[in-house]
């Protein structure tokens, strides 16, 4: 059996696998922009997330919180932009 993970692009492949392993539903990555958009999380996880990251070595990164409606639906995403995953 493959492994899941192949289909991710390798600059961002084991920040995702961070994520997931730790309860983070991440649903799309980029391993050329290194961005991660997440399910949203309750605030108080936020602190959480960001605690994650730094205890595991990540010193360049934002988290963003996004709210949005379009015609009426609401949309609750958090995306994770990686600083230092770039493409050489």
């Amino acid at each position: 059996m493959s492994d899941w993970y192949e289909i991710i692009e390798e600059p961002i492949r084991e920040f995702v696998r961070l994520l997931r392993n730790n309860g983070y539903n991440t649903t799309c990555s980029c391993g050329h922009d290194g961005v991660v958009e997440c399910d949203f999380i309750p605030d108080g996880a936020m602190m959480d997330l960001d605690n994650l990251l730094y205890n595991t070595g990540h010193r360049n990164y934002t988290l963003t919180w996004e709210i949005r409606r379009v015609e009426g639906c609401g949309y609750n995403r958090l995306y994770i932009q990686k600083k230092e995953v770039m493409c050489k």
